[in-house]
């Protein structure tokens, strides 16, 4: 090989890496972009039982009075129909839909309640590190929840607003942060 080829191969190999560079800088710097545009304020899908926090927070002011952190920390769970049925034993017990909780509680059924907030698979994100270990209150990311008769997606769960959080609260944002590999 003469040396104009292997020059004329080592240029074409640098245009290649610079052309790499600039397009994954581009595809991430764009996906993440995406991801900042807030989404329109979602629709209330529609829940098994009508469920006003509002009204349930006056007596429950805290959601973990209701809301437990599951064993392995990952998600909450739903109060058990049993807790809910301490209160509608006696409270409310015409309305068809306190009647319709009943009915689970009997049959020891879950209510099928339709979630609203959830992350992609590929992402780890644990309530009890961000419950207990870093003091989230659940308004970080689900917004005003206690203020609400009924819930709907107001925040945004996207990568670029946990990155965003993580930086103003000072924790980590590297990928293995919420990612095991990329």
């Amino acid at each position: 090989m003469n040396l104009q080829s292997t020059a004329f191969l080592a240029k074409s190999e640098a245009v290649c890496v610079v052309m790499a560079i600039a397009f994954c800088a581009l595809t991430v710097g764009g996906a993440l972009r995406a991801q900042e545009k807030v989404p329109a304020l979602q629709a209330a899908k529609s829940q098994p039982l009508p469920f006003s926090h509002k009204v349930h927070t006056q007596f429950f002011p805290q959601c973990l009075d209701c809301h437990a952190i599951s064993s392995e920390g990952w998600t909450m769970n739903f109060p058990p129909e049993e807790k809910c049925m301490t209160c509608h034993a006696t409270v409310k017990t015409d309305s068809p839909a306190i009647k319709k909780l009943a009915e689970y509680a009997a049959h020891k059924k879950p209510v099928p309640w339709v979630q609203i907030y959830e992350v992609p698979d590929y992402v780890y994100f644990s309530h009890r590190t961000h419950v207990t270990k870093a003091k989230l209150d659940c308004e970080s990311c689900h917004g005003p929840v206690r203020e609400r008769d009924v819930i709907t997606r107001e925040k945004p769960t996207s990568m670029a607003a946990c990155i965003s959080c993580h930086k103003v609260k000072g924790a980590p944002t590297g990928c293995r942060t919420c990612h095991d590999t990329i």
